[in-house]
């Protein structure tokens, strides 16, 4: 069985060459100590150390030599002038004990290494020795020296570096685990809980929650659910039951499965909830219904405190006739279609401040900027794509001093260009939201004109 994991590492490249020349510096530590390390000189030392790999004699180097591994990574990064940011990636691949031996252990590690990333990347591979199980460890250029391109992680890169490894694991008669339980969030998700920022399906949760707590049986909890303006979806086509049952709150553009709203939000789970419960309970806590109370007796006007006599026969009256309103048992909650534009509030005010800083006002001139946009970002790249083999002609011949005008000017190239994409894709979002706007525009003007002419009908009828 084994275990993979890969995370980036930032820090500096000035003490490359100091870590990588001291290995005395590598202490015994466990995975958080791993994580910590913050310089590639620093993550190669550990990983190639010579008491946890028995003197060396399992480290391999993939695209690179294993005493000049930090040089080397520096120099790729120097060559395409990204040397900010990740510096690295520090990847783990651990092993169940007394399942393999070390040298089996190294040989799937290098061949999975071999695998994911050498066509692109360098790599350097070590196996450790010191603890009860053999793991390896991967150290990773985040510039690969085939294309300049930085190494992405995605979830999809990592699925495949599971799958490879499991398919290497079977080869050699390891076992793997199945059925990984894979319960992370999306990275959208997660930054805007970061954030403090709503979630569509926070609120949703946030719903359930409030239904099953107002409720003591599963027709009670949809019923209250859909008061609020939820659809829900049980069955198929010709009424059969489906495997994964949804529901869609108002505004929604599709239906959400209980199951993926996170643990405790199943069907299964929900009946669990509720089945758990015996009395009908008030869905906001008690504190909160209390602070509301305070603060309505706080802003009550001095007359309606004590009121007796004549004036408090006509305040009666007015709560009657609906002039004045009570105030609602429970506090006001904000509309789902309120919670939502919360969760898209940054995107919006980024799209104002855009429209406010380049003048524009119509969607010709929406139109105009994006093109001339786009024409600069099509010269920058060709220009790019020059300095580029200009930067290699001189690396070649080894002359290091000249490619410095060069490499500056390719950095400029591209922070202009990250502007100009964010242009264009802030263009985008601003011209699909305003053709979504003039459709609900034009529906809701369709709509009053039939109900205006209804009225006139109902009048003329009178």
């Amino acid at each position: 069985m084994a275990v993979t994991s890969i995370w980036p590492i930032k820090g500096r490249l000035d003490k490359v060459l100091n870590y990588a020349r001291n290995p005395e510096k590598s202490t015994e530590g466990g995975y958080e100590e791993l994580a910590s390390l913050q310089t590639i000189g620093n993550v190669v030392e550990y990983a190639a150390d010579d008491m946890k790999t028995e003197r060396r004699s399992f480290v391999t180097g993939i695209n690179c030599q294993e005493e000049t591994a930090a040089v080397q990574f520096s120099r790729t990064k120097k060559l395409w002038g990204k040397t900010g940011g990740r510096v690295c990636y520090h990847g783990y691949q651990s092993f169940k004990a007394n399942e393999v031996t070390a040298e089996t252990a190294h040989e799937i590690g290098v061949k999975l290494a071999q695998e994911l990333w050498g066509d692109r990347f360098e790599v350097l591979v070590a196996t450790h020795c010191n603890t009860g199980h053999y793991h390896n460890h991967f150290v990773i250029n985040s510039v690969s020296f085939a294309d300049g391109k930085k190494f992405y992680n995605s979830r999809e890169d990592y699925a495949h570096m599971r799958e490879t490894s499991d398919r290497l694991c079977r080869e050699y008669r390891i076992s793997v685990i199945e059925k990984p339980k894979d319960k992370s969030k999306s990275y959208a998700e997660w930054k805007a809980e970061q954030d403090d920022r709503p979630t569509l399906r926070g609120t949703i949760r946030q719903d359930i929650d409030a239904a099953i707590l107002s409720s003591t049986s599963q027709r009670a909890f949809i019923n209250a659910l859909a008061a609020k303006g939820y659809e829900f979806k049980f069955t198929g086509e010709g009424g059969k039951p489906l495997k994964y049952p949804g529901l869609k709150p108002p505004g929604a553009k599709g239906f959400f499965r209980f199951n993926k709203l996170g643990q405790g939000y199943s069907l299964e789970d929900i009946e669990a909830r509720l089945t758990g419960k015996y009395t009908r309970s008030t869905p906001y806590p008690k504190k909160e219904r209390e602070e509301v109370r305070q603060e309505r007796k706080a802003n009550q006007p001095p007359y309606a405190r004590r009121v007796s006599g004549l004036r408090a026969l006509y305040l009666r009256y007015c709560y009657e006739l609906h002039i004045i309103v009570k105030h609602p048992a429970s506090a006001k909650r904000v509309s789902i279609f309120m919670r939502e534009d919360l969760a898209k509030l940054s995107r919006l005010d980024a799209q104002t401040r855009f429209l406010a800083n380049q003048g524009i006002e119509t969607g010709e001139q929406l139109s105009g900027h994006r093109a001339k946009a786009k024409k600069e970002i099509a010269a920058l790249l060709e220009e790019r794509q020059a300095l580029n083999r200009d930067i290699r002609r001189l690396f070649r011949d080894g002359d290091e001093v000249g490619t410095t005008p060069l490499i500056e000017r390719r950095m400029l190239i591209n922070a202009r260009l990250k502007e100009l994409r964010k242009e264009v894709t802030l263009c985008d979002s601003i011209a699909e939201r305003s053709a979504e706007t003039r459709e609900e525009l034009e529906r809701f003007i369709e709509e009053q004109e039939i109900e205006e002419r209804r009225n006139e009908k109902n009048e003329l009828l009178r």
